[in-house]
């Protein structure tokens, strides 16, 4: 959090004694006091409260924030943004971890030059992750620059771009694989992991959604998981949290019809758990799970058998609208993210040319 210029001045008033906080607000000096208090020790404490009350409500000037670093000045950009939800003012937050090398830099500073550097740094991480990366960075500049007068073009507007010589393919998890896995070993604390995948797997769902189930949601005489919530990660009061929300889009709101093997699944595994969460959760993270996964399956995450899901729904003629209802997406992005076929869609593609023409 930036730091306002100020002192304390202590002194003995009618009987007691009285705390003033003086702080600077551009050029100019200013005062908040509180009086008749025992003793020195209250008159301490008071004047901190009093310092953080202000910080709550201080808007520093552009003269102020001349010398402020991008960790410093984040801060102020989401307590400028109050409808910032809480997931997004964790990715603001997380911008200092991902360009580690600009945090302490003033932002005054800070060249497209360095950002630049920063992203060559990173190139290890996916386009898509690098470009969200940078549209953060390029809010924060802009917001400096518009509403605090800072006097520069934004230098997130000029770094080049990555252009992505070949679109990655989706990855599609096998029959055989996905049995593979669900015969590999795993702790008895861990059996949700299993379930956890077969929930993928069966119905496409994201790892925050999945991790958000409640039993509530799913009904086994209509045989239809609704997805309502996510389990995700804020920043509530500096401290990260894992907490059930709201789901990102509209869109991701629906009703997901469970085949009879996946019915069959959950209720077997229903007297296990506690009487609220499906696969009992504490956090939002995926990484534990992806990690038993890589040991049967390298390469392989969770998000591949929503992948999976998607592609074996188009594969078997479902609909793109349909298949874009059931995933929580819009039709475009079903179109751009599955448009280059499967192995399998390959083969079936391949089996009904052959059976087309031999008529």
């Amino acid at each position: 959090m930036y730091d306002i210029t100020h002192n304390f001045t202590y002194r003995q008033k009618d009987k007691g004694w009285q705390v003033i906080l003086s702080y600077k607000d551009g050029d100019k000096w200013r005062q908040k006091s509180k009086q008749g208090l025992k003793t020195k020790q209250l008159a301490k404490a008071a004047g901190l409260r009093l310092y953080e009350d202000l910080k709550k409500s201080f808007v520093p000037s552009s003269n102020d924030l001349a010398h402020i670093t991008l960790k410093e000045f984040i801060p102020i950009f989401t307590k400028d943004k109050p409808l910032l939800s809480d997931s997004s003012k964790y990715s603001f937050n997380r911008i200092p971890i991902f360009f580690d090398d600009l945090g302490n830099k003033m932002l005054a500073k800070i060249t497209t030059a360095d950002i630049s550097r920063a992203v060559t740094k990173n190139n290890h991480y996916a386009d898509h992750t690098i470009s969200q990366q940078l549209a953060l960075l390029h809010a924060v500049f802009s917001h400096a620059i518009n509403v605090y007068g800072f006097t520069m073009n934004n230098p997130v507007s000029n770094v080049p771009r990555r252009k992505r010589i070949k679109s990655s393919r989706i990855k599609s998890v096998s029959q055989a694989d996905f049995e593979r896995l669900l015969a590999s070993d795993v702790s008895p604390k861990h059996e949700n992991y299993k379930i956890c995948v077969q929930l993928a797997y069966y119905t496409g769902m994201r790892f925050g959604e999945m991790a958000g189930l409640s039993w509530d949601d799913v009904s086994f005489s209509t045989g239809i998981i609704s997805v309502k919530r996510q389990l995700k990660v804020c920043r509530i009061d500096g401290k990260v949290q894992h907490r059930i929300g709201a789901l990102k889009t509209n869109n991701s709101y629906r009703d997901i019809p469970m085949p009879g093997i996946l019915i069959r699944v959950l209720s077997d595994w229903k007297p296990n758990t506690v009487p609220t969460s499906v696969l009992g959760f504490r956090t939002a993270e995926s990484y534990p799970l992806n990690y038993w996964i890589k040991k049967t399956l390298p390469n392989t995450s969770i998000h591949d058998f929503r992948h999976t899901y998607a592609t074996n729904l188009l594969a078997n003629g479902v609909d793109v609208k349909t298949v874009a209802a059931l995933c929580g997406d819009t039709v475009t992005t079903i179109i751009n993210t599955y448009i280059d076929f499967t192995e399998e869609m390959r083969k079936k593609a391949s089996r009904d040319v052959d059976a087309i023409f031999s008529k």
